[in-house]
């Protein structure tokens, strides 16, 4: 059985649709104690870790994640991302927290990971902010897929696009791509028009692509040259 691990977990989104594929969720870590008790009433098998600076690989391990068939979630904080913020980036206190994804993720060597932010991260600091999300899952062993998705294809009546990131540790490079390139849901909401030859990415420039190939996809080539620091230990990483 897959298990599952949501980072940031809020309500729960992650986790219900963790549970509707399957995956048995084991950990959620959500800090906002109304939050907590929702988690709690919906996944009473799943335990609650509050601050994720203080969670450790091992405490997920010891929550019954396994990681060989693992995948590690997170909808990590899109203030200091956003186009309404002041756009602080992953220096930013919020969206900085990005850091201790990777790490648990490393830490842990889950076999999947997923995570989803605002499409403002594309753009953050001119690009260099997602190049060093890309570049920090890619060095620590990861094959990596991303594309921009919009709610309203896939039955929810909003407009709500998102980038979702998609890594694999192990197995064909492409899996993560396979995972992110299907055909359009057709449960699209037929309460939100959709513009004739629009598909369900509502696809712009620098919006998707993928890693463990030769080159990226077009629109997003300037990204293999991404020059990034991990800031605990401030060294130039190429």
């Amino acid at each position: 059985m897959i298990t599952g691990v949501s980072l940031f977990a809020g309500v729960g989104g992650f986790e219900i649709a963790m549970k509707n594929n399957g995956v048995k969720v084991v950990a959620s870590v959500e800090i906002d104690k109304n939050c907590q008790n929702i988690l709690a009433r919906h996944f009473p098998e799943s335990k609650i870790f509050d601050d994720v600076t203080k969670v450790k690989g091992s405490d997920l391990l010891d929550a019954g994640f396994e990681p060989s068939s693992g995948i590690i979630t997170g909808g990590f904080p899109c203030q200091d991302l956003s186009v309404a913020g002041k756009r602080a980036g992953l220096a930013g206190e919020r969206s900085g927290l990005f850091w201790e994804i990777a790490r648990l993720v490393e830490e842990t060597q889950t076999e999947y990971f997923v995570l989803e932010n605002v499409p403002g991260l594309l753009s953050s600091n001119k690009g260099h902010d997602f190049g060093v999300v890309i570049g920090t899952m890619a060095d620590i062993g990861y094959s990596v897929a991303w594309r921009v998705l919009d709610a309203q294809y896939f039955g929810v009546p909003q407009r709500r696009r998102r980038v979702f990131i998609v890594g694999r540790r192990t197995g064909n490079q492409s899996d993560p791509a396979k995972v992110l390139f299907e055909r359009g849901s057709v449960r699209r909401d037929t309460s939100q028009s959709q513009q004739t030859g629009q598909d369900s990415t509502a696809s712009t420039p620098r919006s998707f692509g993928q890693t463990g190939f030769a080159k990226y996809s077009e629109g997003v080539t300037t990204l293999t040259a991404t020059t990034y620091k991990r800031p605990e230990d401030n060294v130039v990483v190429h």
